[in-house]
């Protein structure tokens, strides 16, 4: 037994010094050396030279040219192996699935669109993933599968946009690739994409997802809280507008946030529509459209102060297809937060996410990385 608990000891701190050993070459951008990761870690020179060798035989690092000489033998530098491991990220959304090869580094390789033959069909995602594994020769490190919805990481608790419950899509998709596969929802991956470019607006930070739907991720000190039922963020279907006139939500309520300032809501399209397929920016220039997004910024922005209150997080990111809404949105939600001034709260900030229309597939890919391996990119 004390034998077993031994072994069961090393190989833990082994692998926790895997993961920082490769996490200091990710971070290094090709210009750690065995020695600077020693130097770092506090290991000796054998054991991080034993750690490398693994990573390299697992097809996770590469040595690349020889470092500047400091006065003696030149170091070999170390990189991230971008050519025998890649990482998949598949976006599903009703009435589109999208899904991505990105290297290591978060790179995009190859992407691909798929109209499924109904909303919420298993089958068409592993027809997806099937399609990015046939599309590059590299091994598959991880994938990542973000879905609107409630997740654990392997169950859809709910998606009233996808009409599951209760589904275990980890399961259903075993088998189709020899890798782990990770869900996350929507907002939370975008705002894992966000929070990686060091733009100085805080660790702490609201992102709300605007799309076909409305999200929301919580973050504190640069990390997404889930919540005890991974529900936190579940704001699209708090009722924001009552009586018998509200309209009607997907979900069976009235006057639900989503049906007020979804995008597909502020440009008067109907629930599920593809806005892939539509000009937002044009859309969004009509009268109707200016006036259903000045109400719903008004309605959006109340909310907000309310949640930013009691959570003392005070800077608002806006993702999904938000962007595309202009400067008129933005401008309306500032304007009504600074309007109603919360005594003894934080003014609120607001900007557009940086990533979610450039890089759509960054977020699924970094959280797979991260829940597979333990690292994460560094920009």
């Amino acid at each position: 037994m004390a034998d077993d608990h031994g072994k069961a000891t090393q190989a833990a701190v082994r692998e926790k010094n895997l993961t920082t050993a490769l996490q200091l070459v990710l971070s290094g951008g090709g210009t750690a050396t065995r020695a600077s990761i020693a130097r770092r870690t506090g290991l000796t020179s054998a054991t991080v030279s034993s750690l490398l060798a693994g990573l390299i035989a697992d097809g996770l690092v590469s040595e690349g040219q020889l470092a500047e000489s400091t006065g003696g033998k030149r170091a070999t530098t170390l990189r991230v192996d971008t050519e025998r491991q890649v990482l998949l990220s598949v976006l599903v959304q009703p009435g589109l699935i999208r899904g991505a090869v990105l290297s290591m580094l978060g790179d995009e390789l190859h992407r691909l669109s798929h109209r499924p033959s109904e909303t919420g069909s298993v089958d068409d995602i592993r027809t997806v993933i099937r399609r990015l594994v046939a599309s590059t020769d590299a091994r598959v490190a991880a994938i990542g599968v973000q879905v609107p919805g409630i997740t654990d990481g392997r169950l859809i608790r709910e998606s009233v946009q996808l009409g599951w419950s209760d589904l275990d899509l980890v399961g259903a998709l075993a088998g189709v690739v020899d890798a782990p596969i990770h869900l996350v929802n929507d907002a939370d991956a975008e705002a894992i994409a966000d929070s990686s470019a060091d733009d100085g607006f805080g660790a702490n930070r609201l992102f709300v997802s605007l799309s076909t739907g409305v999200g929301a991720a919580v973050m504190v000190d640069g990390v997404v809280v889930a919540g005890a039922a991974h529900r936190a963020g579940e704001i699209g279907h708090v009722p924001v507008l009552f009586g018998d006139d509200a309209p009607l939500c997907a979900c069976g309520n009235r006057g639900c946030l989503e049906e007020v300032v979804s995008v597909t809501s502020l440009l008067g399209l109907p629930h599920g529509a593809d806005l892939e397929a539509v000009d937002i920016a044009a859309l969004a220039s009509t009268p109707e459209a200016r006036a259903r997004i000045a109400s719903g910024a008004r309605i959006l922005a109340r909310a907000l102060l309310l949640v930013s209150a009691a959570l003392d997080v005070p800077n608002v990111v806006l993702g999904g297809a938000s962007a595309e809404l202009g400067p008129e949105f933005i401008g309306h939600l500032r304007a009504e937060a600074a309007r109603h001034p919360v005594r003894a709260a934080m003014p609120l900030s607001f900007r557009y996410a940086r990533s979610a229309l450039d890089e759509p597939f960054r977020g699924a890919a970094q959280h797979a990385l991260q829940s597979t391996l333990g690292v994460s990119w560094a920009r």
